[in-house]
C-alpha cells in the first residue's frame, strides 16, 4: 500500500467531527476538492489536497460531501439506465455522467455556508441575551451591615427591582461552598440566621449572591460579593 492509499484510509477511519464552526486556512477551492475526485487529476494535487483534508475539520466535511454526492449519483446512473435499456437509459446515463463536479461542490458549499449563518445568527442572538442579564445583573444594588463577632449579626440588603419579583440569598463560605439558602422572599433584606453565623465564627470572610424570580424562574442574579468580617 503506498502513501497515498494510507493517508485516504486515515481520513475515511477517522472519527466524525463534532458539529460546529471551524477555522479554514489555506484550503483548497470547492472545485479543487471536486476535481480530486476525477480520474485524471494528477497526482500531485491528489496528494496536496488529501495532506490538507487530513489536518482540516472544515474540508473533511466538504470531501466526505461530496464523495457521498458522487456515489449517489453513479448509483442513480446505473439503476436508471438498467431500468430504461436502450436510447432512454442511454441518454440518462449521458445526462447524469456529464454533471460537472464544481456545480455540485458549490452547491454543498453554499449549503454550509447557509447552515453557518444560521448558527452564527443563533450565537449572536444567545449572546446578546446574555449580555443584558450581564448589564441587569451589574444594576443590581447590595449592601450589608455586619456586626462581629459580638453580638454577631449580619443584615443583607438589596434595592428592589420594578416589577413583581421575589428574591433568594445564597450565603458561602471561603471556599465557595454553599452554606445557606433563604425560601423566597418579597421582602428587600433579610438577617443571616444564628446557626449559620455560628459556623462563620472563625472565618474573614464569606460570600453572598442574590437571586431574583419571577413566579418559579430565576430571571437574574447578581454578582457574587465578598464580604469581610471585621471586629465592630
Amino acid at each position: 500500500m503506498n502513501d497515498f492509499e494510507t493517508k485516504i484510509r486515515e481520513l475515511f477511519n477517522r472519527e466524525p467531527e463534532p458539529p460546529g464552526p471551524v477555522p479554514r486556512h489555506n484550503c483548497p477551492r470547492p472545485e479543487e476538492l471536486s476535481q480530486s475526485f476525477e480520474p485524471d487529476c494528477p497526482a500531485e494535487i491528489k496528494a496536496r489536497i488529501i495532506d490538507h483534508v487530513i489536518t482540516c475539520p472544515a474540508c473533511q466535511r466538504e470531501f466526505e460531501l461530496l464523495r457521498g454526492s458522487r456515489s449517489f449519483i453513479d448509483r442513480l446512473s446505473k439503476i436508471m439506465a438498467r431500468d430504461k435499456p436502450g436510447p432512454a437509459g442511454k441518454m440518462i446515463s449521458v445526462f447524469t455522467s456529464s454533471v460537472t463536479w464544481w456545480k455540485t461542490a458549490t452547491a454543498v458549499v453554499l449549503l454550509l455556508g447557509l447552515l453557518s449563518l444560521l448558527y452564527l445568527g443563533i450565537t449572536y442572538w444567545n449572546t446578546l441575551t446574555e449580555e443584558r442579564r450581564s448589564e441587569a445583573a451589574n444594576k443590581i444594588v447590595l449592601s450589608e451591615e455586619v456586626h462581629w463577632p459580638q453580638p454577631a449579626l449580619v443584615r443583607l440588603a438589596w434595592k428592589p427591582r420594578d416589577g413583581n419579583f421575589q428574591y433568594r440569598v445564597e450565603v458561602y463560605d471561603q471556599n465557595m461552598y454553599l452554606l445557606w439558602q433563604s425560601p423566597l422572599l418579597s421582602e428587600t433584606a433579610v438577617l443571616v440566621p444564628d446557626k449559620v453565623l455560628e459556623a462563620m465564627k472563625d472565618y474573614q470572610y464569606f460570600f453572598w449572591q442574590l437571586l431574583i424570580y419571577s413566579g418559579q424562574d430565576k430571571v437574574s442574579e447578581s454578582p457574587v460579593r465578598k464580604v469581610r468580617l471585621v471586629s465592630q
